[in-house]
């Protein structure tokens, strides 16, 4: 099933018309966050810092490289922290995909978090042919929607916009239902790198190479996996039944970010094949010679690495 889906998917993005948006700015990728998206600065700080834990030195120097001056969480927020200019408005459908309760994804030629992530990862798999900036791009794009892609609501119901319109109280916190799972849980119940590597010793390594399979539709089928449980509390209260039942899941969640975003970087910058789950390039083999910058899905920016945050020193 996931196959078919795939192939139509890649079917549709070959009609997409070319744009040009020319991407400036840059100063926007060292700015502080000033509010709270998908799992908050410190959420998408965390999956960096998983991804970088389980690299080896080699493919952790060439990423670097090309984020040049970004910390590896400053990149993980970029797309975050971009929204504070109406600029970038253009990438704000970029960070979810909301599908109606019962039902499956409709490929599209939409640029949603599906089809942004399939196409970075399609122009990553040959770097040798991209420009530096374009290499830049794709990584500022999936350091986050890697992320993204694992927080349940980034997934959730079109009626409710994955949350965003239910509001709720806790115990230390009111807010959404979108930002209880983004940040409110999270923050308050203190969940850190070390707790997610806690979890990951937890883990047999048969459950791990099983993680690290790369393949962003069932990622985006297990997020939605989670929303039964997301959804389980009663008048808008998460009681602290439903907070600790919440805490594992989103360790878990960001773990498994951590370790998908390593596999993608693994197989982007070393010398092997690309290998990814459900025969990736079988099943899209449009994605293989014309892919996101070259349809146009990305869109043409000012050809400048300063755009994305400045060139590489080194």
């Amino acid at each position: 099933m996931h196959k078919e889906i795939e192939v139509h998917l890649f079917a549709k993005l070959r009609c997409m018309k070319k744009i040009v948006l020319s991407v400036v700015l840059s100063t926007l990728l060292y700015l502080a966050p000033t509010s709270c998206f998908a799992w908050g600065a410190k959420g998408h700080g965390i999956v960096a810092q998983i991804a970088f834990r389980y690299l080896d030195d080699s493919v952790k120097l060439k990423v670097k490289k090309f984020l040049g001056n970004l910390t590896i969480e400053e990149a993980a927020n970029w797309m975050d922290d971009s929204k504070s200019n109406s600029y970038f408005d253009y990438m704000r459908s970029w960070h979810y995909l909301d599908i109606d309760k019962g039902e499956k994804y409709v490929p599209s030629a939409e640029r949603n978090i599906v089809t942004i992530m399939y196409s970075a990862i399609a122009e990553l798999r040959s770097t040798e042919n991209l420009k530096r900036k374009d290499i830049r791009r794709d990584l500022l794009l999936l350091f986050h929607l890697v992320g993204d892609l694992h927080q349940p609501l980034h997934t959730g119901y079109v009626v409710d916009k994955g949350g965003n319109t239910i509001n709720v109280t806790a115990q230390n916190f009111a807010s959404n239902l979108h930002s209880a799972w983004d940040t409110q849980i999270l923050e308050t119940e203190g969940i850190s790198l070390e707790r997610c590597i806690k979890m990951y010793e937890t883990l047999s390594p048969q459950k791990i190479d099983s993680i690290k399979k790369i393949s962003v539709m069932a990622w985006m089928y297990q997020s939605r996996t989670k929303l039964d449980m997301v959804y389980d509390f009663q008048n808008g209260f998460l009681n602290r039944e439903y907070i600790d039942r919440s805490v594992p899941l989103i360790e878990y969640q960001l773990l498994c970010a951590g370790l998908r975003l390593a596999s993608i970087l693994k197989e982007s910058f070393t010398n092997r094949p690309f290998v990814v789950l459900n025969n990736f390039y079988e099943a899209f083999p449009y994605a293989a010679v014309q892919t996101g910058h070259q349809t146009g899905l990305f869109g043409n920016d000012d050809g400048s690495c300063e755009a994305y945050g400045g060139c590489s020193h080194g």
